[in-house]
């Protein structure tokens, strides 16, 4: 069942806004396009930030091995979508291992940091949809199985929730990022100057830094306030799709959070229409939909 991708538009009755509530979030049918393009791109990520610290040869302690094996072996399922919901669960659950049990546990330091929590908890909610119905081995398999019985390939279609779900967590990340950093300690400027002077300037104190450091801590403040609850909505996400990629792609090239700010990028396909993503892709390829295109992404 097609459903826009707004939770409320407008105001309503409360019956009426809670089905369209209950149909944006949980009744919603779509292609399955943008869903695998996220999968793929979480197990690039898995294996830029970890693949390197997990080879075989580093740690080679009972822990350490198992721990290798089964991050390598759930992400490569995930990247070549056999299996894929599993996969996602596998990886999801992987991480999450690494998060809490070797990062706060066993005091690996670096992995207790929250773009290791957003990469495991993004693979567990892309589980939640169809996946691996789209550039996948299941997909090619499914295809293969319909011609040897005589019939037409499966719709590359299916219940969309788990894309609802990470709108969800990106909108309390934001809103959360931005209350944190309402405090004088933060708008002051005082965090910025730290930043600045830590990675770039050292001792040396720029002229006019004070007034830019606040500038730009209270630009960073309001942009995330916006993010958090402009970007859900199509009218308002119009205007808030390009800001914040440029926001992570800005802190992508100037500060150590690489990682996180990609995972941004990738989830912000979860937004937009899955059945308008699908009309986009095809149009760019010169190939068929999946399914049923809806409204067109703006």
């Amino acid at each position: 069942m097609p459903a826009p991708t707004d939770a409320i538009a407008g105001w309503r009755p409360i019956d009426a806004v809670a089905a369209r509530f209950v149909g944006w979030a949980v009744d919603t049918e779509g292609s399955s396009r943008s869903s695998a393009l996220i999968r793929i791109g979480l197990a690039m990520l898995f294996w830029s930030r970890w693949a390197g610290e997990l080879l075989l040869y580093i740690d080679q302690s009972p822990a350490g091995l198992f721990l290798a094996v089964n991050f390598f072996m759930a992400t490569a399922l995930l990247f070549v979508g056999y299996h894929s919901r599993i996969a996602a669960v596998w990886a999801g659950s992987v991480g999450l291992a690494m998060y809490y049990y070797f990062g706060f546990q066993l005091g690996h330091e670096p992995w207790t940091h929250h773009h290791v929590y957003l990469l495991a908890i993004a693979a567990l909610l892309i589980a939640l949809t169809p996946c691996g119905r789209s550039y996948s081995l299941d997909r090619y398999l499914a295809v293969m199985r319909a011609e040897r019985a005589g019939l037409p390939p499966p719709a590359e279609r299916g219940n969309l929730w788990g894309l609802r779900l990470i709108v969800v967590q990106l909108s309390v990340l934001y809103f959360f990022a931005a209350f944190d950093k309402s405090s004088y300690a933060f708008l002051s400027g005082a965090r910025i100057e730290q930043i600045f002077l830590w990675y770039y300037a050292g001792s040396d104190y720029p002229a006019g830094l004070a007034w830019i450091a606040i500038i730009v801590s209270v630009a960073v403040v309001v942009l995330e306030y916006c993010l958090a609850f402009g970007l859900p909505f199509r009218r308002s996400r119009r205007y808030l799709v390009l800001p914040g990629l440029a926001f992570h792609a800005i802190i992508y090239l100037t500060l150590p959070v690489y990682t996180f700010s990609a995972t941004m990028a990738l989830l912000y396909l979860a937004y937009f229409d899955a059945d308008a993503v699908d009309k986009v892709i095809a149009r760019l390829q010169g190939i068929g939909l999946a399914g049923t295109a809806g409204e067109e992404i703006s």
